[in-house]
Order: structure tokens, then sequence, then C-alpha cells
């Protein structure tokens, strides 16, 4: 199918101004100053009047629980899988999807079967291999078979570390396995990421910083997640992205992470290593002081959007800041984005959405399938 963009304000994430943008099966075949409508109708193409809308990329969700998480209070603690649908409406058309504590109820087959799901209803899915669980649980036996023989695998995580949930690793275990993922993603041609789930344990990034401090592991091949659990934990996340040039994770939430981040950026914190994922479909569990589990609730997926429009409306972020957590970040950190997952390229893969001057999704494009109208 063609589509023609006519007159759309491209941000990609860079303010490029306007543009026309031709859609041509799932890649965006030419973006120029004007392209000919005539031409287009008649092989049959789509044109749609943009000049009242903004073209972004479609967002990149790093951190989703796809089959559900939770179960730490039992059977009855488990949290729902989810549907692409859900995804769609929110804007997210990248998801990476992983498992967490549960890695014996749940497990890969499960997850690279929703993964495929997921590609089948239009978007971009990947996932994880492993789980909070150390040694690893895999899905072939072994961690570089999983990623180099699985397409969808492009990694592992989330390998839980400073938490009472955790097998508490060693920093030397955790330089191995992280070693063995990159290995197993240059025999691919992946990046072979590792994901960590940081808890509230007092070692927080230790791990990090001793697994990486010999030079033989970069940094770049680690993400911690969660870093904004706590004021100590995001200082020395921080300090992992300045020192060590590592990327981290914020878990979005729609009243807080929006002033946690437009601080870090008016503070010139190296911004372009900070990503923002939603935890989507997981469990939020609350923990007494003694580990018991006294509530928990299913994490939503809508709040990178709703993260993003309250950076722009609401702390006066410019756009195409506000855009790279959501999109040419996370897309960097998993090694996508060279197929122009996380940008609007020329020759890349169509992952765009459509938003009005109030910032409300009108239309979703995702491997150049018109997914979304409003």
């Amino acid at each position: 199918m063609l589509f023609l963009l006519k007159s759309a304000t491209v941000y990609s994430p860079e303010n490029e101004g306007k543009k026309d943008i031709l859609i041509c099966g799932v890649r965006i075949l030419k973006i120029a100053d004007s392209l000919p409508e005539r031409d287009i109708v008649g092989l049959g193409g789509q044109v749609i009047d943009c000049s009242r809308l903004m073209a972004v990329p479609g967002f990149v969700d790093g951190h989703v629980h796809l089959i559900g998480g939770g179960g730490e209070g039992g059977f009855t603690t488990r949290t729902a899988e989810g549907h692409a649908e859900q995804f769609i409406r929110v804007g997210t058309t990248t998801v990476v999807g992983m498992l967490g504590t549960d890695g014996i109820t749940r497990d890969h087959s499960s997850l690279l079967a929703k993964v495929r799901d997921f590609n089948d209803n239009g978007l971009n899915a990947y996932m994880l291999t492993g789980s909070y669980r150390y040694p690893l649980k895999t899905l072939t036996g072994d961690l570089m078979r999983d990623i180099v023989l699985i397409p969808e695998i492009v990694g592992v995580g989330e390998l839980a570390i400073s938490d009472h949930r955790s097998s508490n690793v060693s920093a030397l275990e955790l330089q191995r396995l992280a070693m063995d993922a990159r290995v197993g993603g240059m025999l691919s041609g992946k990046k072979g990421v590792t994901v960590l789930h940081l808890g509230d344990g007092e070692d927080r990034l230790s791990p990090l910083f001793d697994a990486t401090r010999d030079g033989t592991l970069n940094p770049t091949q680690l993400i911690p997640t969660h870093i904004d659990r706590t004021e100590r934990l995001l200082i020395e996340g921080t300090n992992w992205a300045k020192d060590r040039g590592g990327y981290i994770d914020f878990t979005a939430d729609e009243f807080n992470t929006h002033l946690i981040l437009s601080d870090l950026a008016r503070r010139k914190m190296p911004v372009e290593r900070f990503c923002v994922s939603s935890d989507g479909l997981g469990s939020l569990p609350v923990f007494d002081d003694e580990k018991n589990l006294i509530g928990i609730e299913s994490s939503p997926v809508d709040t990178l959007f709703k993260t993003f429009t309250k950076l722009v409306k609401e702390d006066g972020i410019e756009i195409s800041e506000a855009l790279r957590f959501f999109t040419v970040n996370p897309a960097r950190f998993y090694g996508i984005d060279s197929s122009g997952i996380g940008l609007i390229r020329e020759g890349r893969k169509a992952n765009l959405l459509l938003i009005d001057s109030d910032l409300e999704i009108t239309q979703v494009f995702s491997k150049g399938r018109f997914l979304k109208r409003k």
C-alpha cells in the first residue's frame, strides 16, 4: 500500500520542518519538501493531509512483560498477558518482552509465541532470554545459542540485582554472562545486551561498576532499570551514565517521571543515555519492612506517551528533546535503530505517529501498516 503524508511537521526526532513522507510497503520510500499527489493517487495510493499534524517516531517500550508478571504473593497475584491493540492505541510500535520474578510458571516458549503474535499484528516485537534468576533459564539451554539462533532474542534479562528477589549474582558472574551475551550478539549481528532489574538493596549499582572496571566489558552493553526507584539509586545511575557512558532506564510514572527527567535535562546530564520504559503488564508489588507482600497491581502500558506530553506541556521541554527518551535512545541501546526503529528516516521502516497540536495521537503506522485512525 502507498501512503503520502502531505505537509507534516516532521520530528525525526530532530525538527525537520514541513515535509511530505511517502510510505511504500513497510518502508519510507521518500521524504521531501513536496511530492506530487496525482502520481500517488494514480498508483492507487492514499493521500493524508497532515498540514496540521506532526509526524514523530513510534514509541519504543524496552521493558514489557508481554505474557504478564507478578506471582510474588502466590498464583492469584499473577498479572494478565497483553495484546497488541493495547500498545497501538497509545503510540507504542516497538516492544521488548521479558520474564521477571516468575521464570517457573512462565517460560520463553510462551513469550516467543506472544512476541510473534505482536509481530503478526503489525508491531516490532523482540524479547530477552533469562529472568530474575541466576543461573539463567534459557530457551535452548544456552544463553549464546538463544541469541544466535532465535531472531527475536536481542539479549538477556531482566536479571535481578540488589533485590530481595534476586539470586545475589556477583560482579564476576554478571561480567561473564554479559560478555557471553555480547559475543552471541556479535555472531548474530545483534548487540546482545543485558537488562538488569534494580531493587532497593544497599549494593545498588556496585555490581555494574565492578563488572566493567577492568575495561573488557563495555558499559553500553548493560542497562539498569527502575533507576528512579530511590534517590540514592538515581544518583548512582546518573554517575553510571556520566562516568562510564552507560545507559539507564526510568520506569514511567505519569506523575513523577517527567519532573525527574526535566530536572536532569536542565542540569545538563547525559540525556542521550536515558531511556524510559513502562514495565507494562508486570507487577507493582508493595512489601512491608520484612519483605512480605502487602499489595500488588498490574503496570499500565500507557505511561510513555503520558510522560512525553507532560514533558512538553508542563515542563516546557522541546518536542525533539522529549521524544529521545522514548524513541531513539532505547532503540540505540538495543541496537535496533539501524532498521529505522526510533527514527524517521528515508529507506527505513515506517514506524511513526501523527499527532495534533494538543499532542493527541490521530494515526499510527507500524512497519508501513496503517494501524490506527482517530
